[in-house]
């Protein structure tokens, strides 16, 4: 696998291989090296893109009061300087706010939507409830550190060690992005999710610490064209945590 690390209007981001477009898209636990079990397993077949969103990684930081007008724009721009019209997008946690939006701002951009341990930006109160409760387990690195369960650390301690490297390659996490990102003005209405007409594949963990699957369920109703799928004995990354079950998942979801 070839990787090419660039940037587009000082976000960056990385490719590799050629066909149909996969966006990836991480979360505040994360950065674009994050998919590297994903880009190696994609990349082959598809043109796998990855980028580091607005504050984290190598990316720009943004201003609190732009901050929203950043999670679809940065994902246009990284599509625009890569030459894709059109990609199947990856979101996790986080990455779901850019997800949506994009859907709904661009959809001709999107051709299916994969949204994968969150609450995706949407002002959905069980999960907004879900996260406040959840804030009370995490120490100053915030989602980070409860993003990959328990057992998954006592029996994988070197790719547990590899999350928390990944992760210190961010800078602290802002409290101000936070706020904005959770903030009614930032927050999209749940009745919105009825105009996301490309087919969607909602992802949990059975274990999540901060969208249990139950808080992500009524999503569902308002999605036209949406399923639901759940990892046994998962936390909050799948993506990590069961790479190879979640690439299956990717796989027969692109394949339909």
């Amino acid at each position: 696998m070839t990787t090419r690390t660039t940037h587009a209007h000082g976000i960056n981001w990385i490719a590799a291989g050629e066909g149909a477009a996969l966006l990836f898209i991480h979360g505040a636990g994360g950065n674009a090296a994050a998919w590297f079990e994903q880009m190696d397993a994609f990349a082959g077949t598809h043109r796998t893109l990855a980028y580091d969103l607005a504050g984290f990684g190598r990316s720009a930081h943004p201003p609190p009061d732009a901050y929203a007008e950043h999670f679809s724009r940065n994902a246009v721009s990284v599509m625009n300087a890569a030459g894709i019209d059109k990609a199947t997008l990856v979101c996790q946690s986080l990455g779901g706010w850019s997800g949506v939006r994009l859907a709904l701002e661009h959809p001709e951009r999107v051709e299916r939507l994969v949204l994968s341990c969150t609450m995706a930006g949407v002002a959905h109160p069980p999960a907004l409830q879900s996260f406040q409760a959840s804030l009370a387990k995490m120490d100053e690195r915030g989602p980070a550190s409860i993003a990959i369960s328990e057992s998954f650390r006592a029996a994988n301690p070197a790719k547990a060690y590899l999350y928390e490297q990944l992760t210190a390659f961010n800078p602290a996490l802002d409290p101000q992005l936070v706020q904005r990102a959770f903030s009614p003005e930032v927050l999209i209405p749940p009745e919105r999710l009825r105009e996301v007409t490309c087919p969607v594949l909602i992802l949990t963990g059975e274990l999540d610490p901060i969208w249990p699957p139950a808080t992500l369920e009524g999503l569902t109703d308002l999605l036209p064209n949406t399923e639901l799928m759940v990892f046994p004995h998962c936390g909050h990354s799948p993506y990590f945590e069961q790479p190879d079950a979640f690439n299956q998942a990717l796989r027969e979801f692109i394949a339909d």
